[in-house]
C-alpha cells in the first residue's frame, strides 16, 4: 500500500469533496490526514471518504486543528509531550488522545507523534552556516557540534522523563484502541527523540504499541550535518519500523518530491517489512505533476 499525506494540499483546498477528488487522481491506495486540516474541512472530507476507495492509514498528531486555534496554527508541535510543566504536558496528552480517537474511528492503524524538544540555545544559524559554507567537516565545526550535543544531553533528562511519563499514559489507551504510536525521527538535533533516545523508549515500552516512524528527509539532514552516521537510524531500529515518510532532499531543503533530490531511496528496500506503511509527505504547494512523478518514482525504486 502506498499513501500520500494531505500536507501537499491542505493549505490550499477548502472543500472536502474537492480534496478527495484530488487525492483519487493519484496512483495511491491510502492517505495520511495531518495537522494542517481544520475540523470543518475534515468533516467534509469524512463524508467524501465514505464514498471513496481510499483508506486512511495514518493520522499525524495533532489532528484536526483544535477549534480554539486558527487554521494557520496547525502543527505537530502545538503541544509538547516532553514539557516539564505538568499542566502543559497534560494538555499535550489530552490533545493526543483526541487525535487517537479520530484515528480509531477512521480505521487508521498509526498515530504519528512529534515528541517535543530540549529547551536550549540551539545556535542553528551557526550549524547551518558551517553547512552552507562547506565547512561542516572542519575541525571548528566538529568541535562546535560536539559541544552542542553535550549541552543537549546535559539538559535532556527532565524533558525525556516527561516524554516517558506522557507515553506511559498514551500506551495504555493505544492498546485499548488497537492503535500503534509512531515515534518520528526529527529534523533538528535538539528535538526528541535523539538517536540514542529511541532505544530508551523501545526498552521502556517493550511489547507495547510503540514503533519507529522513519522520515527520509529528516534522516538525510542529520546525516549531512554529521549528527548521525549514514543509515544509522534504519540500521539500528529497523526491527521497530512501522512506517516511513518518503520525501526527497537537497542540502537542508527537504519534503521535495521523490526523485528530485539526492536521497537514496533504493537503500530503503532492504529495511521494508510487509506491514510497513509508506507515506509520501511533500511540502505544501508541491505541483500535482511532481506529486505524480514522485509516486511513480517510489513505485519503481522502492516498491519494485
Amino acid at each position: 500500500m502506498l499513501a500520500i499525506s494531505t500536507s501537499w494540499k491542505s493549505k490550499e483546498v477548502t472543500n472536502g469533496d474537492t480534496f478527495i477528488e484530488l487525492l483519487e487522481y493519484f496512483d495511491i491506495t491510502g492517505i495520511e490526514l495531518e495537522y494542517r486540516i481544520n475540523e470543518v474541512l475534515f468533516h467534509q472530507m469524512r463524508e467524501a471518504l465514505k464514498r471513496s476507495d481510499l483508506k486512511v492509514v495514518s493520522i499525524h498528531n495533532y489532528f484536526p486543528i483544535p477549534t480554539f486555534l486558527p487554521h494557520s496554527k496547525g502543527g505537530g508541535d502545538l503541544f509538547l509531550l516532553s514539557h516539564p510543566d505538568k499542566d502543559e504536558r497534560q494538555k499535550a496528552i489530552q490533545m493526543t488522545i483526541r487525535s487517537m480517537k479520530y484515528a480509531s474511528n477512521l480505521g487508521a492503524k498509526v498515530v504519528i507523534l512529534h515528541c517535543g524538544y530540549v529547551d536550549m540555545d540551539t545556535e542553528l544559524n551557526v550549524l547551518h552556516h558551517y553547512w552552507d559554507s562547506n565547512q561542516i567537516h572542519s575541525k571548528e565545526a566538529q568541535v562546535f557540534i560536539a559541544r552542542k550535543l553535550k549541552e543537549r544531553d546535559h539538559l535532556k533528562p527532565r524533558h525525556l522523563d516527561s516524554l516517558l511519563f506522557s507515553l506511559d499514559r498514551l500506551i495504555h489507551i493505544a492498546e485499548k484502541q488497537n492503535l500503534m504510536l509512531g515515534i518520528e525521527n526529527r529534523y533538528h538535533y535538539h528535538e526528541l527523540p535523539g538517536f540514542d533516545d529511541f532505544k530508551v523508549l523501545f526498552t521502556k515500552f517493550k511489547g507495547g504499541p510503540l514503533g519507529y516512524w522513519h522520515d527520509t528527509g529528516h534522516a538525510h539532514t542529520n546525516e549531512i550535518l554529521t549528527i548521525i552516521p549514514p543509515e544509522a537510524l534504519l540500521k539500528t531500529y529497523s526491527n521497530h519500523l512501522i512506517g516511513i515518510h518518503l520525501h526527497d532532499a537537497i542540502g537542508l531543503d527537504d519534503h521535495l518530491a521523490p526523485g528530485t533530490g539526492i536521497v537514496d531511496f533504493k537503500s530503503i528496500r532492504s529495511y521494508l517489512k510487509k506491514n510497513v506503511l509508506l507515506v509520501i509527505e511533500l511540502e505544501p504547494g508541491t505541483p500535482d505533476l511532481k506529486v505524480s512523478q514522485g509516486i511513480r518514482y517510489i513505485r519503481e525504486n522502492v516498491m519494485c
